[in-house]
């Protein structure tokens, strides 16, 4: 192959990758578990201007479902705090001090929401469209670009099929990367769906537990009088 060809290869490996970089990021925002990727949306109104949240505030992932985002400036912790909310209406804010008793040390807390059959519902079915709609992107890239080799390479049937090898090879990788992604969001909303299964059923039994209390000691009462 000569370096045009070779070279048209690699920006055809480059849009893959760039696709592949926007389900990623598509995926964070189908917020299920923390990913401090999912507040790259997020602008800060300061003054006139609007600025990213990376440039007014710390985010990081505290756990599982929990993101913090420590304000550089305590005076911008409710302009943080909108929006944060603007972008994510779903997530649950708290605010938290570092030091006990040190207003000045708040940050805020974003809980992720739960994941109910409906959400978990929704979720699925976006992943799955998502995915989709990125394999339909790489694959009209695949096509374009061979049919773009094969004008160009027409009396070279030998170099034409290295290079649609090669397509062909970089679209099998892209593909399976983007499979990849969209499995592993697909196991956390199943993570997190089983967590809310899980959540429900402990509250159903302490609920159930209490109400035994309450009516083991509403018999004794009646007992006494």
């Amino acid at each position: 192959m000569n370096n045009f060809t070779i070279s048209e290869i690699k920006e055809v490996e480059k849009k893959f990758g760039s696709y592949q970089y926007l389900l990623n990021f598509r995926y964070a925002n189908l917020c299920v578990k923390a990913d401090a990727m999912s507040l790259m949306p997020v602008t800060v109104a300061v003054g006139a201007a609007g600025m990213n949240i990376e440039d007014v505030a710390e985010v990081a992932e505290m756990d599982e479902y929990h993101l913090g985002i420590i304000p550089n400036n305590q005076d911008m912790l409710r302009d943080i705090e909108q929006a944060v909310l603007y972008a994510h209406p779903e997530f649950k804010i708290t605010h938290e001090e570092m030091e006990e008793g040190d207003p000045d040390s708040t940050f805020l807390i974003c809980e992720m929401p739960e994941v109910d059959k409906d959400r978990r519902d929704t979720l699925t079915q976006a992943t799955k469209s998502l995915h989709d709609e990125c394999k339909a992107q790489m694959d009209a890239v695949l096509l374009e670009e061979k049919n773009g080799f094969a004008e160009l390479m027409a009396d070279d049937p030998q170099s034409l099929k290295e290079a649609a090898d090669q397509l062909n090879e970089k679209h099998s990788n892209a593909l399976s990367d983007i499979m990849d992604l969209r499995d592993k969001k697909l196991e956390e909303i199943e993570d997190a769906y089983a967590k809310y299964l899980e959540g429900h059923a402990q509250k159903e039994s302490d609920d159930s537990q209490q109400s035994d209390i309450d009516v083991t000691q509403s018999m004794h009462m009646g007992d006494e009088e």
